[in-house]
């Protein structure tokens, strides 16, 4: 008797989707951009699907940019690449209403598709919004709120379009990303240090969709392959605001550059008292070797998809938070001797060879490894003086 009724309630939920899943004539399905705001997950905009019915009396936006804070393990999950984003739906009014408070622009494009491909895609996002289905494991560059939208408009279009090369100017990820954090220098930085050689690789105009200003570039310029016909109307601008770009002075290349002028400062007074700042050197090596520790995890045991493969470990020593806390008779050892003369070797690196480094190096890293050789090099000559 549990199955049957099981059964019932399954074919009764199947009509109910089918029936509330049935567009007007007078439907109409628009492309939504909303521009960057100021916190990090809106640093690089957003995109969202409107669906406006008139006549079934509903203006609903579809977005796939949506996290539970609440999620258990939220940070650890997002560190490590298992954070599952989901497709919510929600009140038209309210979605612009939160921009607004925002103060962020919202531009609209509505898409050009005959009633079947309106059809289809509004039963393709039903069918995404129940039960697991609105779940997926977020990718920062390949699979996120624009992307997801990219593909399901493309899915359920009868041919495929045909995107505007001309409109195509031919960037790397990492290029495309500094568009946006290039006034926000500590932001800009951090993530430059954490996101590996992939994130310099060319990225295709496909690819770039995953910006949703490129998005809605992308999809404005292209057209249908049968008829030749744009995929995308004009756009309406539907709110409006001006953010003028704000210079920072005090950025993480000009901190590393004073900490550095110190630190030969320091070096000084340490040659004149013939006696390494032990201490010092214990905080530079416990600072590195937690950033080493952070690209380690970030590259061999996450799931992000571009943080492997990072330069910044020529600098960032993971062993260097165990070195740092090891005893003092250890520090004056001939293996630990041997020591700096490796972390000597690898921080130069950077500096000798950065035109044959196939990875961008954030401006910091040049000061920050020239304070670590002043660390390591004057340790090193005391120590063997001695």
């Amino acid at each position: 008797m549990r199955y049957i009724l099981l059964i019932v309630l399954t074919f009764l939920l199947s009509l109910s989707l089918k029936a509330q899943a049935r567009l007007s004539d007078q439907a109409h399905i628009s492309l939504i951009t909303c521009s960057p705001g100021e916190e990090l997950y809106a640093l690089f905009g957003h995109s969202a699907i409107r669906v406006n019915d008139p006549v079934a009396g509903f203006d609903w936006v579809f977005n796939y940019g949506t996290f539970d804070f609440d999620t258990p393990n939220f940070y650890l999950k997002f560190a490590n690449g298992n954070l599952n984003y989901m497709l919510s739906r929600g009140d038209y009014a309210r979605f612009v209403t939160i921009y607004n408070y925002e103060k962020r622009s919202v531009y609209e494009q509505p898409l050009i598709l005959s009633s079947q491909e309106k059809q289809d895609l509004f039963e393709a996002l039903m069918i995404n919004l129940q039960g697991e289905n609105r779940f997926y494991r977020y990718d920062f560059l390949f699979d996120n709120c624009a992307t997801r939208i990219r593909d399901i408009i493309t899915a359920n279009l009868d041919v495929a379009p045909v995107y505007d090369d001309a409109a195509f100017d031919e960037y790397t990820f990492r290029e495309m990303l500094h568009q946006y954090d290039g006034d926000k220098p500590w932001i800009a930085d951090g993530l430059d240090l954490i996101l590996g050689m992939k994130t310099d690789y060319p990225a295709n105009q496909h690819d770039q969709m995953f910006l949703p200003d490129y998005l809605m570039k992308h999809l404005g310029g292209a057209v249908r392959a049968d008829s030749g016909l744009p995929l995308l109307g004009e756009t309406h601008t539907v709110l409006s605001f001006d953010k003028p770009l704000e210079g920072v002075f005090f950025t993480p290349a000009l901190f590393f550059w004073l900490l550095f002028i110190g630190s030969i400062i320091l070096a000084y007074y340490e040659l004149r008292c013939q006696r390494p700042l032990v201490w010092l050197n214990r905080f530079f090596l416990l600072l590195s070797g937690l950033v080493g520790c952070l690209i380690f995890f970030l590259w061999f045991l996450s799931r992000h998809s571009v943080t492997g493969e990072n330069f910044n470990m020529l600098w960032a020593m993971p062993f260097n938070v165990f070195v740092a806390f090891l005893a003092n008779w250890f520090y004056r050892s001939k293996i630990f001797g041997v020591y700096l003369i490796f972390l000597l070797v690898c921080a130069s690196l950077p500096i000798l060879f950065f035109w044959a480094i196939p990875q961008y190096l954030p401006a910091m890293v040049y000061p920050l490894c020239l304070l670590l050789l002043s660390r390591y090099a004057t340790w090193f000559y005391l120590n063997n003086k001695a």
